[in-house]
């Protein structure tokens, strides 16, 4: 008798009748090939959100068909079933995806002639398993909305569900209910509360399968209260301000605190109804910030511009004059100056009347003084009006010799005296000098038994701002580089490269600095402080910078 049985499936497959010596059926010589028309796969039902799966194979152009296998493309198999079973077949996916389902029909064994079982037809059919569908998350962040700058608008609200997400798809629409009647739509809306209250915020997220996910927030909208106020200039000198905050108000509730910041540096004050008298006349920004019952706060500013009535000298340009000069203007700046006004300067006991005086208007004077065997040094600026009022500008202007300017530095006091034959460098060091453009720089560079340079560098090495062009060298051999003389410095190859940077000689540089680069021109002399010069030579340093910061606090000319 012979034996027929279904032979494995061994990576292809390999599934006859008939068993040969290497464990799989042949087609053997005069054997039929498979038919040329591939049998067609018909799913059964319509597509599911399940992982089973019905197929059925048509049969009518594959009458002699015997035996069929079902290959699912995700590793399931059924083997050589009978026509009557294998028909129709029902299949559970082991996952979702994208699989090539197969069918492979048989005819009969030829037992007359010993044959196995033929291969007659393969169909396949790509089925997508989607398998059941997980429903969406959906997720609400509630941010505040503010304005372009940056103050809150009230009642309004950014709703964010960017991160709301779908384990097995993609979520297609974004539904909103803020809890007020209104609505929306998308991934990021806004909305603007027009009442307050507390509101139940829904979120409906769908997938592109249909299903649905919600999340809900409850929020507080507490409308924002208004800030406005209104004020009054009071008082006989019209410094005295008074503020009245009582047209604020609060929409939903009540305004708890009134606080304000009146622009001068004073301590703030509190109140709906507040008075402050200013010591000064000017423009100042008014800052008042209301507070309502549930903790919204809401600011506001205005400009309050005073005047006084008594006159107010504010500055005075220059600052310095040199003695011996016979003929010196200086304009006053300030407010309630009157025609027939006087200008002194006063120092101790030591009074000079101006030559003249020129009222421009109420905010400007013009004042010329001899200040010929004037002592050097600083002088209070008077201004007093014929109908009376007297205002003065402590220290306000300074008489200065023309060729001493005094460094104040953190480890002392150094007096440079300028030279008379360097005109161009001598003018470009005194205007740094009124500038105040040293004022705060440090010695960024000390070499020992060298030089000691500064005037270029704020604290960290940071440059100094305000620099203006560099100057035409004026190196004379008259004026070498010996100790305690003051160089300007400059780039290397460029003679005509000198701003603001200058040194301090440390020991007889004029064989070197003399003879290179043009020649390093010495401009001013150290008649004091020579030591505190020393001493900042000695500092620890790292490479040619000292480790902690040498900064020359004031430069002033005296």
């Amino acid at each position: 008798m012979r034996h027929f049985t279904v032979v494995c499936i061994l990576g292809a497959l390999c599934v006859f009748m008939g068993m040969n010596s290497d464990g799989c059926a042949q087609l053997g010589s005069g054997q039929a090939s498979a038919s040329s028309t591939p049998p067609i796969i018909i799913p059964v039902g319509a597509s599911q959100n399940t992982f089973d799966r019905t197929f059925q194979v048509d049969l009518r152009r594959h009458p002699g068909t015997q035996h069929i296998t079902w290959d699912f493309g995700d590793g399931g198999v059924a083997a050589y079933l009978p026509t009557a079973n294998g028909r129709q077949v029902t299949h559970r996916f082991s996952r979702s995806g994208t699989f090539t389902v197969k069918v492979h029909l048989f005819n009969a064994p030829d037992y007359v002639n010993n044959l196995p079982a033929q291969l007659i037809g393969t169909g396949e059919l790509p089925v997508t398993v989607l398998g059941p569908n997980q429903a969406p998350i959906a997720e609400i962040v509630i941010q505040d909305l503010t304005a372009s700058g940056g103050s809150p608008i009230s009642g309004g609200k950014r709703f964010r569900a960017t991160g709301s997400r779908d384990p097995d798809g993609v979520i297609e629409s974004f539904k909103w209910d803020f809890g007020d009647g209104t609505g929306g739509e998308g991934s990021i809306v806004e909305h603007t509360y027009t009442t307050s209250g507390v509101f139940v915020v829904l979120l409906t997220v769908t997938d592109d399968r249909g299903a649905i996910g919600t999340a809900t927030r409850t929020i507080l909208i507490n409308l924002l209260p208004t800030a406005e106020f209104s004020f009054q200039i009071i008082g006989n000198d019209q410094l005295s301000v008074r503020f009245d905050a009582s047209a604020s108000s609060d929409p939903d509730g009540s305004i708890t605190q009134f606080r304000w910041n009146f622009g001068d540096n004073s301590p703030q004050a509190f109140g709906s109804i507040v008075t402050h008298q200013y010591a000064v006349p000017g423009t100042y920004n008014v800052q008042l910030t209301v507070t309502d019952n549930l903790g919204q706060s809401r600011t506001t500013t205005r400009q309050v511009q005073l005047t006084g009535i008594e006159p107010f000298l504010r500055e005075v340009t220059p600052v310095n004059g040199e003695v011996d000069t016979p003929s010196l203007e200086l304009t006053l700046e300030g407010e309630n100056f009157e025609v027939g006004a006087t200008v002194q300067l006063r120092r101790g006991a030591k009074v000079i009347d101006a030559l003249s005086v020129l009222v421009i208007n109420a905010q400007t004077v013009r004042a010329t003084f001899n200040l010929t065997g004037a002592d050097p040094g600083d002088y209070d600026v008077l201004v007093d009006n014929p109908l009376g009022g007297v205002t003065t500008l402590t220290n306000g202007f300074r008489v200065v010799t023309r060729n001493l300017v005094r460094l104040t530095t953190n480890l002392g006091e150094i007096l440079f005296q300028l030279v008379d034959d360097a005109p161009i460098t001598t003018s470009n060091f005194l205007q740094y000098v009124e500038d105040r453009f040293y004022d705060g720089t440090i010695f960024h560079r000390v070499v020992p038994n060298f030089v000691v340079q500064g005037g270029g560098f704020l604290p960290g090495n940071i440059p100094q701002s305000g620099g203006r062009p560099p100057i035409q060298n004026e190196f004379s051999p008259l004026r070498s580089n010996v100790r305690a003389t003051v160089a300007m410095a400059k780039l290397g190859g460029d003679p005509d490269s000198a701003t603001s940077q200058f040194f301090v000689n440390l020991a007889d540089n004029s064989a070197n600095l003399d003879n290179q680069n043009g020649g390093f021109t010495v401009f001013a002399n150290v008649i004091e402080g020579m030591d505190v010069v020393d001493a900042i030579a000695a500092v620890p340093l790292q490479n040619d910078q000292p480790v902690n910061d040498v900064i020359i606090i004031s430069a002033r000319r005296e």
